[in-house]
């Protein structure tokens, strides 16, 4: 045990006082002359023995109570161990209290009233009392008292033993620069507040200290500072530490700050190895965060909760600079009704609106489009009411005007202490209609799926999204040959029964090059030897066996819903009612090992009825049922597919996008993931200058014969001979970007970013998450420095044992004015 002030520890002599005054103050027998003396006398011993218990009883708590306001005062401190009763602990000694108390009842009533006289009565209940009491203290001593020294002394002689308060400190300050920590309160942001608490920490430190600084802005190496005082200057430079809207998890960056430790340690005991085996260091963590959920990984907590068990020397504190019981308003999971449109179509854009707070609130939200010169200028503007503690919808719309990149904001229109949420940027690429040929030699069993791609109605507002073709199967060599006029996107083969070899090879170099081939298969006609000599083996996604009738019949069970064919049915919840349509025929198909079944057939076999494959720099997929109702009122058509009304038109258009390669490269995404341009041949070894937020740009290199422009915050990685550049640190903030090619005819790219739905959420972590994190008792918890102290004063040096001193102190006060009550009543009596 240690004392904070020892100097305090010279008011023990104090205790005397009580036995001095007990000497000088204490009671005699009066004399009194009556003639039967040799009774009196008797009463007299009986007297004098009485009095001599009680006189040592009421001396001894009087001791007591000053010597526990001299520790009190002195403020002592106890290793740091569990100095609490257990559960088993406290029901023995509520037992032991129990027992005793019966004992007592049971000698008042029997023993102590079976005297005659008073005096006899008094002086059998001051032996009752005092055989109590020391009934209940040897009990408590061995029931309660010797079990909880044994469990005490164990966790003292574990490796987290008692600590010198002097010794120096190996420390690392970890610092989360999450978006959230951008709230403001008090006109101060988050990292403001914990920038100041660990300048005050560095301070606190013993002399011969080292620290390191950290952050989840990026993971890289970590190292002890040389001096402790660069450790303060880069905390006081305003830029020393800059929130990010892209943030690491904090676990990644705790392992790398444990490791550290590890490392250190290791490397210290071994060169002390000949002299002295122990650390001369106090290994501590500290993580100055928001407590916010979304800064952590709860997946991943096994690992580090397994690290902290590995290293029981280690001391973790968590200075927590959020505020309770906060506020926000926001935007996020901004969508649009789809990203490449042509001119004049209407474009949807939608987005959730956030209401963290105790009212029902009218938001105001604003919409800002793309002018033409890259400014943002204010269209459009809608009021939401948002409950409390719920999110809201927002939907607007606007005409996609010009060609090329078209980009704009969705506002907030208010005030809040967490305003990086309060805009969601997105982009949309204004492009011509994409051409879709229907290769068939029916027009009949065409009809239905043009029209699911390009309905008239749409057709006639020119309104639609594609150039529908339908051509028969003898015409597409020639087509495919000409230079000349529009080319085709994707081209689906509907039922076409069979192709020459040349027009074989030319649908081969067609995908491979970008394009996409759909091969929908729903008739009889249908050569399988044709399709396997040319196709099958080099490049379809697998080979044709035989068409089969389902009895009974079967129906599409999706395997991929994350698929992009199957996605957006997938998130209108539409696919349990698109794989309710009954399939009455079907091509049995073997899958290529290079391809991926999408979806399967109920039947026993489980046939493949969806199945996709990569070629080249293009797309091949075939269907192997129909999507028509030819033949329909002779009840001969092989599926219901087409009788899904929109949902077919849907499945229709998505099927068509993923084949163009339009989902490949989505134009909105979270900050902090990859963005893939696909950008035409014409740009290779192009300049093109990356205009970014905050009125920034950066001049980055196009590389040539690359299938796109790949820019990524990440490390670069092998891709399997790709060419596509990575550029690095472009696109660490929220907001519109754009890709030009100034001196060039090229037209601009661009893409936006938006911060993770849970970014801004107010949730924080509770007890039970922080023990799954780090462990139960691994872990102090602080909100100001003054609640550091007091917890890093607990890991070094242990327990202050003030509130246990106090405990007792008033214990053994309310027993003294009880027993001295008792005993000056029991005199006057």
């Amino acid at each position: 045990m240690s004392v904070l002030h020892p100097a305090l520890l010279f008011g023990l002599a104090l205790a005397a006082i009580p036995i001095v005054l007990h000497l000088l103050m204490r009671a005699r027998p009066r004399k009194l002359d009556f003639p039967a003396l040799r009774l009196l006398n008797n009463i007299r011993k009986q007297s004098v023995q009485r009095m001599r218990l009680r006189h040592l009883g009421l001396l001894l708590l009087r001791i007591l109570v000053l010597v526990l306001i001299v520790l009190a005062v002195a403020r002592p401190t106890l290793p740091a161990a569990n100095y609490a009763l257990t559960s088993s602990e406290l029901f023995r000694l509520i037992g032991v209290g129990v027992l005793c108390a019966g004992a007592w009842w049971a000698g008042r009533r029997y023993w102590v009233s079976e005297a005659k006289q008073k005096h006899a009565q008094r002086y059998r209940e001051t032996w009752l009392n005092a055989g109590t009491i020391a009934a209940i203290l040897l009990l408590a001593l061995l029931l309660v008292g010797w079990p909880y020294q044994r469990r005490v002394a164990a966790e003292l002689t574990s490796p987290e033993g008692p600590r010198q308060l002097n010794v120096p400190v190996a420390g690392v300050l970890l610092f989360d620069l999450s978006a959230s920590m951008s709230y403001q309160h008090e006109n101060q942001n988050r990292l403001e507040v914990a920038r100041r608490l660990a300048l005050q920490q560095i301070e606190a430190l013993p002399g011969g200290s080292k620290v390191t600084l950290a952050d989840n802005g990026e993971l890289r190496p970590l190292k002890f500072l040389n001096e402790i005082r660069a450790a303060e200057t880069r905390l006081q430079k305003a830029n020393g530490l800059t929130l990010r809207d892209r943030a690491l998890s904090l676990n990644d960056v705790v392992l790398s700050a444990i490791q550290l430790q590890a490392e250190d340690r290791a490397q210290i005991l071994e060169e002390n190895s000949a002299t002295d085996a122990s650390d001369r260091y106090v290994r501590e963590i500290y993580i100055y965060t928001d407590r916010f959920s979304s800064a952590w990984n709860l997946d991943e907590a096994e690992r580090l909760k397994a690290e902290m068990e590995r290293l029981p020397w280690l001391r973790l504190y968590i200075i927590d600079v959020g505020v309770e019981g906060g506020t926000n308003y926001g935007l996020s999971n901004v969508s649009l009704s789809r990203e490449r449109v042509v001119e004049g179509s209407l474009v949807r854009v939608s987005a959730e609106i956030i209401n963290q707070s105790r009212t029902a609130e009218n938001c105001l939200i604003e919409l800002y489009l793309d002018d033409g010169t890259g400014s943002l200028i204010k269209r459009d503007q809608k009021i939401v009411e948002v409950e409390p503690d719920q999110v809201g919808q927002i939907t607007m719309s606007f005409p996609a005007q010009g060609r090329g990149v078209f980009q704009g904001e969705l506002r907030l229109a208010k005030s809040d202490p967490l305003s990086v949420d309060n805009a969601v940027a997105f982009s949309a690429f204004v492009e011509p209609r994409e051409v879709i040929w229907i290769v068939s030699d029916r027009p009949d069993e065409a009809f239905v799926w043009q029209q699911a791609l390009a309905p008239r109605p749409l057709v006639e507002r020119n309104a639609h999204q594609y150039e529908v073709s339908v051509l028969p199967s003898s015409q597409l060599n020639r087509s495919l040959e000409q230079t000349n006029g529009p080319r085709p996107g994707v081209i689906y083969l509907l039922n076409v029964a069979r192709l020459s070899e040349g027009t074989w090879e030319r649908l081969e170099q067609f995908a491979r090059t970008g394009g996409g081939l759909g091969v929908i298969l729903g008739s009889t006609r249908v050569d399988q030897v044709n399709y396997q000599d040319y196709a099958q083996p080099r490049w379809l996604p697998g080979q044709l066996k035989v068409h089969s009738r389902a009895t009974p019949s079967a129906r599409l069970e999706v395997s991929r819903p994350d698929h992009p064919v199957f996605r957006y049915l997938d998130q209108l919840n539409a696919l349990a009612l698109f794989t309710s349509a009954e399939v009455h025929r079907y091509w049995k198909i073997e899958p290529a090992v290079e391809s991926s079944v999408l979806a399967r057939f109920t039947d026993d076999e489980r046939t493949p009825a969806v199945i996709a494959r990569g070629v080249g720099r293009g797309q091949s997929m075939i269907i192997s049922t129909a999507v028509d109702l030819a033949d329909a009122a002779q009840l001969k058509n092989w599926s219901e597919l087409a009788r899904m009304g929109w949902i077919y038109a849907a499945w229709a258009d998505q099927t068509t996008r993923f084949l163009a390669g339009d989902l490949e490269s989505p134009l909105n995404r979270t900050v902090g993931a990859p963005v893939f341009l696909d950008i035409p041949p014409e740009t290779a070894q192009q300049k093109a200058l990356l205009r970014m937020p905050g009125l920034r740009q950066e001049q980055i290199a196009v590389p040539l014969r690359s299938k796109g422009l790949v820019i990524s915050t990440s490390q670069p990685e092998e891709q399997g001979g790709s060419t596509a550049e990575t550029n690095q640190n472009l696109v660490g903030m929220v907001g519109n970007y754009r890709l030009l090619f100034p001196g060039t005819d090229i037209p601009g790219y661009g893409f936006s970013l938006q911060l993770p739905d849970q970014e801004t959420s107010l949730s924080r972590l509770s007890v039970s998450e922080l023990d799954e994190l780090f462990g139960e008792g691994r872990w102090q918890l602080s909100r100001s420095f003054s609640e550091l102290e007091r917890s890093v004063l607990l890991g070094r040096i242990g327990i202050e044992a003030y509130p246990m001193l106090m405990t007792l102190l008033l214990v053994f006060f309310i027993s003294e004015h009880l027993v001295a009550n008792l005993f000056y009543r029991m005199d006057r009596a």
